[in-house]
């Protein structure tokens, strides 16, 4: 059974045993699939109300995006400790098989590239939430205000995992790459969701 087939209960326990994978990295797909869900029920409660029928088109626009979104971050949830468990299996070859060293870098470069494919999940939730800030039913803006921070706390987690696992590239051009796309994604993500937290705040304090 995968990760995804769990009840929520049956992952939160599996994370907490003691065992390596699902780990941090799983998580925070996890959590960008959760914030994008939670950007597909404001747009959901507005289509339909007569009074945002102004928003209708751009939620439906939004819904059809973040349900592949969502899709996605679920399946990476599961890439992501299935990336962590090659990565223990190369290193248990044998220190005499001359293509451990090779394996053991592509293990690295893949579960490099799961946090990273998060990332860019994320970063394209973010360029939609504003939508569903600004137009979506206002019921929802705590909601959506969950959604920024869950984008922010799964951002910096993917960022410490792409990191992580670039510490332990050979292969430098491969990491000066990823290192410059994750600092570039990170950077923008922070910078769109503070204003929106920002924005957030003023509206429920008036």
């Amino acid at each position: 059974m995968g990760l995804t087939d769990l009840s929520v209960t049956e992952y939160v326990h599996r994370v907490a045993e003691g065992t390596a994978a699902p780990g941090g990295g799983s998580v925070c797909a996890l959590v960008c699939s959760l914030s994008a869900a939670l950007c597909l029920m404001a747009a959901h409660l507005t289509l339909g109300r007569e009074k945002y029928s102004d928003a209708w088109g751009v939620m439906e626009e939004l819904s059809r995006s973040m349900e592949g979104l969502l899709s996605r971050s679920l399946k990476l949830a599961q890439q992501d400790a299935d990336a962590y468990g090659n990565v223990m299996a190369a290193f248990k070859m044998g220190r005499g098989d001359k293509t451990r060293t090779e394996t053991i870098q592509a293990a690295m470069k893949q579960a490099a590239l799961i946090p990273m494919e998060t990332l860019r999940i994320l970063a394209r939730i973010t360029d939609l939430v504003g939508d569903v800030i600004e137009r979506g039913n206002p019921n929802c803006l705590c909601d959506a205000g969950v959604a920024v921070q869950l984008i922010r706390a799964a951002t910096k987690g993917a960022a410490y995992n792409v990191r992580a696992n670039l510490s332990k590239i050979d292969d430098r051009d491969f990491a000066s790459r990823m290192q410059s796309e994750m600092t570039s994604l990170e950077n923008n993500i922070e910078q769109v969701a503070g204003r929106f937290e920002s924005f957030i705040e003023l509206l429920l304090s008036s």
